[in-house]
């Protein structure tokens, strides 16, 4: 198996962004997940690498937010990521943009209200699956369920997300 250390970086630094919301938090978390990989197994070759790297990020954010002793920290770190989008669409509507660009930035604020309205549990499958692209298989050992029941729900996720865009007047097929 060849391993992309770039490519994986990227993707788990994306992962890890998506659940704090904090670039140099997300920077440290992946690195933190890459050392303590490496200094458990030694190397990058095993075929179970990336979804052991994402299983330590993921319990090194939960670990965060256990140190802070509230929830409150992350709600307002994603409404200050909900912020920052409008502030970005204010701006565009105030600058001269194309109209393609200025459409592109109302997408993607629909997709992201969309989004916000999936349960953690789909907005993370859609994340790992269709953002990442970590197989059903790495998935499951990533959330540790089957990876039937990764299929089952990654399902019922697109479904909930398709009808989400739906209300925001995007194409569900997007």
């Amino acid at each position: 198996m060849s391993f992309d250390i770039s490519m994986q970086y990227d993707r788990l630094y994306r992962y890890c962004y998506y659940h704090t919301h904090n670039r140099i938090l997300a920077q440290d978390i992946v690195q933190e997940a890459f050392t303590r990989y490496i200094e458990r197994y030694g190397s990058l070759d095993d075929k179970n690498a990336v979804p052991y790297l994402y299983v330590i990020a993921r319990n090194l954010c939960i670990d965060h937010y256990r140190g802070q002793g509230t929830q409150a920290e992350k709600y307002l770190q994603e409404q200050t990521y909900v912020e920052d989008l409008n502030v970005r669409r204010s701006e565009a509507g105030y600058s001269v943009v194309e109209d393609n660009t200025q459409n592109t930035l109302i997408t993607k604020l629909s997709i992201q209200r969309a989004l916000s309205r999936l349960s953690e549990e789909e907005r993370e499958l859609l994340l790992l699956i269709s953002v990442n692209e970590v197989s059903a298989r790495e998935a499951g050992m990533i959330l540790g369920i089957s990876r039937f029941a990764i299929y089952r729900r990654l399902r019922l996720a697109q479904k909930h997300f398709r009808t989400e865009l739906g209300k925001e007047g995007i194409d569900g097929d997007y």
